[in-house]
C-alpha cells in the first residue's frame, strides 16, 4: 500500500441541496480521461440515499464523509458544492493530514446565510413540480443542462419532506466553527460561477476566502450557482491542476502551515499536530538540542506565548525543508527578527527545527521569561539553556 505522501490524490466530491452523486458526471468523465481517481460523495436523505434515517445536519454529514475519507487510500483532494463546501470544511479541518486541498465551489459560508423565515422558507418546503424545479435552477444558473435538470427534479421527487426542510435549516443556520478563521490549514481554492445570485462575489470575498489563509480564487464563465454543471469543462481543468500540484508537491506546504497555525494558537496541542514523534529541536536559545517532542511542544507553547506581534515575512521550500524567515516584538515592545527552519518527513511531520533569533537579547529574554518557568515546573532541565533566570 502506497503511504498517504506517495499515492496521487483522490478527489473527492461532495454534491449540494437537493442534488445528488451523479451531478458530477460530466467532471468526473474529465478526471477519469486523465486518470484521476475520484469518488462522488452521496449525502444522506437525498439521491441513492434518500431512505436514509436523520438527523440531517452538517454534523452527521461530516461524520459519513470523513468515514469515506478516511477508507481513501492516500492523500485527498476535497471537492464540495454549496452546502457541501461545508461539509467538506468541516472534514478537511478533521483529516489535515490527508486531505491535501480543498476546492470550494460556490461555497455557502460555513457560517450559514441567517436568511429570514420569508426567504428560507421556500427552500424547507419548496415546490417538487417539474415546472417548479426547473424555474427554480434557472434562476439561480445561466447554463443548467435541461436534461440534468429534469433528472435532478425526479430525485428531489424522492426526497421526505422533512429532510428537505432540516438540510434547508442546515446550510442557513451553518456550523459554529464558521465564526472563526478556518481549522483547515491546507491549500484551499474558492471557485465561483461568475454570474451566480446566491453565492455572490460579495459573500465570499466577505465571509468565505477571509477565513482561509492564502486562498485563492477564480471565476468560472458562463455559469451561475452550479459551476460544476454549467461549464464542467472549466472546473475540471482546475481540479486537475489542483490534483497535478498536489501530486508534485505530496507535503503541499503543510509543515510551514502547521507551524504558523501552531504559533496563532499557542498551545502544546497546537505544536504537538505539526511534530514528528521523532522531532529534534536547535535554537539560539538552547545550550543543546531538545530531542524529547513532549519538551518541544513545552517550550514552543511557552515561548509564542509570549509574542506580542509574530509576522512571516517570507518563505522558502527546498525539496523536505522549509526555510521561515519572521519578525516579531515581545516583552513591551522589544523587537527582534529570525529565521526557522523546518524538515519534514514523508508524512509531512516535522523532525527538525531550527530557531536562529536576533539581536541577543531576544536570546536572553526568552531563557528568562520562558526557561526559568519550564525549568521550575521540571518540564527541561536547566542544562539545555544558556541563560537562566538569575544568571
Amino acid at each position: 500500500m502506497n503511504s498517504p505522501a506517495t499515492k496521487a490524490p483522490t478527489a473527492v466530491l461532495v454534491h449540494g441541496y437537493l442534488d445528488d452523486g451523479a451531478i458530477w458526471n460530466s467532471v468526473r468523465t474529465v478526471l477519469d480521461e486523465r486518470s484521476v481517481p475520484s469518488i462522488a460523495f452521496e449525502l444522506a436523505g437525498m439521491g441513492a440515499r434518500a431512505s436514509d434515517q436523520g438527523p440531517f445536519t452538517l454534523a452527521r454529514w461530516a461524520d459519513d464523509l470523513e468515514s469515506v475519507v478516511r477508507t481513501t487510500e492516500g492523500p485527498v483532494v476535497l471537492v464540495g458544492h454549496s452546502m457541501g463546501g461545508q461539509i467538506a470544511e468541516l472534514v478537511a479541518a478533521r483529516l489535515a493530514e490527508q486531505v491535501r486541498s480543498l476546492v470550494l465551489i460556490n461555497p455557502i459560508p460555513l457560517a450559514g446565510t441567517h436568511l429570514p423565515p420569508e426567504q428560507i422558507t421556500p427552500f424547507q418546503a419548496p415546490d417538487l413540480g417539474l415546472d417548479a424545479q426547473r424555474a427554480f435552477r434557472g434562476a439561480l444558473a445561466t447554463a443548467f443542462p435541461a436534461e440534468e435538470s429534469d433528472r435532478l427534479a425526479q430525485v428531489a421527487l424522492h426526497v421526505a419532506p422533512s429532510t428537505i426542510a432540516d438540510t434547508a435549516t442546515a446550510w442557513n443556520n451553518g456550523h459554529p466553527d464558521g465564526q472563526q478563521p478556518s481549522k483547515y490549514h491546507g491549500s484551499v481554492t474558492v471557485l465561483r460561477g461568475v454570474n451566480d445570485p446566491f453565492v455572490t462575489e460579495e459573500i465570499v470575498s466577505a465571509y468565505v476566502a477571509p477565513r482561509f489563509s492564502g486562498a485563492t480564487s477564480q471565476a468560472i464563465a458562463g455559469a451561475g450557482h452550479w459551476a460544476h454543471a454549467e461549464n464542467p469543462a472549466a472546473v475540471a481543468a482546475v481540479l486537475l491542476t489542483v490534483v497535478e500540484e498536489t501530486a508534485s508537491n505530496p507535503a503541499d506546504g503543510r509543515p510551514a502551515k502547521a507551524w504558523t497555525s501552531a504559533f496563532e494558537q499557542r498551545t502544546e496541542e497546537s505544536f504537538a499536530a505539526a511534530l514528528s514523534p521523532n522531532v529534534r529541536m536547535e535554537a539560539s536559545a538552547l545550550a543543546k538540542p531538545l530531542e524529547r517532542k513532549e519538551q518541544v511542544e513545552a517550550l514552543m507553547a511557552a515561548v509564542s506565548s509570549l509574542y506580542e506581534r509574530l509576522e512571516f515575512v517570507r518563505k522558502v521550500q527546498d525539496g523536505p525543508r522549509t526555510y521561515l524567515e519572521w519578525e516579531a516584538s515581545a516583552f513591551g515592545g522589544f523587537e527582534m527578527k529570525g529565521i526557522t527552519i523546518l524538515t519534514r518527513d514523508d508524512e509531512g511531520l516535522i523532525t527538525e527545527i531550527a530557531i536562529h533569533h536576533r539581536p541577543l537579547g531576544a536570546v536572553v529574554q526568552i531563557n528568562q521569561k520562558a526557561g526559568g518557568p519550564l525549568i521550575e515546573a521540571g518540564l527541561i532541565p536547566a542544562e539545555y539553556f544558556n541563560f537562566t533566570e538569575g544568571e
